[in-house]
């Protein structure tokens, strides 16, 4: 981010309780900024990793987000077991979320779900988290995911533009929607409006139409009807892909 007082403001660094390896030859690492502004750096040892960052970074209702947290557990304090959480979120109603990010092909065995419910038992009664809870590319749409990164890359603020997309937008009747190109127009200010439009939907000032890519044609609306993490029906119980196809299928 330019600092107008003469300097460039870089990302703050990771929270991460530890570093990932710079390099694998066994699958991917990866490194991001997420966050408002400047923004703060982000680091996963997997693209699934990176995925879901970027997705829950996208939530409405995220307040915090750190990645690669440290959770020492077991029956002897003096020679704790250690577990990191690939992404811990806080929502904005005070909930903490630990998420361990696992491919598909790793919960076919049930050996990790195992290992996770017991390290969820702990988790709880140690207060380290509401709830815990397994991602897997199963529950990434790429629709989202494709916006989610759209999003994330505008996260730095223009205050004439940002003005400028309000009043655009804020001059629709209510729940009536324009394209964002013709919004982008309307602006006057070519890309840094379009910029600025994409940061009223990152927001939750504006949102899609429809479920669908963000383009120039997308019609956005002058409502908010955000995307939000929902909230487990048992905060003690770890809360898995299998369990929500369960009850996906059961509806």
């Amino acid at each position: 981010m330019f600092d107008d007082h003469g300097g460039v403001l870089l990302p703050a660094p990771s929270r991460a309780d530890r570093t990932i390896q710079k390099a694998s030859a066994a699958h991917c690492t990866g490194y991001t900024v997420l966050g408002d502004g400047e923004g703060t750096r982000f680091q996963g040892e997997s693209y699934l990793e990176l995925c879901h960052l970027y997705l829950l970074n996208a939530m409405k209702n995220v307040a915090e987000m750190r990645e690669q947290v440290r959770f020492l557990y077991g029956w002897d304090p003096e020679k704790p077991q250690a577990h990191y959480f690939d992404v811990f979120a806080t929502l904005d109603d005070g909930t903490r979320i630990a998420f361990a990010v696992k491919p598909e092909v790793r919960l076919a065995s049930g050996r990790v779900e195992r290992e996770m419910s017991e390290i969820a038992w702990w988790v709880q009664e140690f207060d380290f988290a509401d709830d815990v809870r397994i991602l897997t590319e199963a529950d990434i749409n790429p629709v989202d995911l494709r916006n989610a990164k759209a999003l994330a890359a505008v996260r730095q603020p223009d205050p004439e533009a940002d003005a400028a997309a309000r009043a655009v937008l804020e001059a629709l009747p209510a729940g009536a929607g324009q394209s964002l190109r013709d919004l982008t127009l309307a602006t006057g200010m070519k890309a840094r409006g379009y910029r600025a439009l994409l940061r009223l939907l990152r927001s939750g000032t504006a949102r899609l139409q429809r479920h669908e890519l963000i383009r120039p044609t997308t019609i956005i609306v002058n409502a908010a009807l955000p995307t939000v993490i929902a909230p487990s029906t048992d905060a003690r119980t770890l809360v898995s892909h299998q369990h929500r196809r369960s009850e996906q299928n059961a509806a």
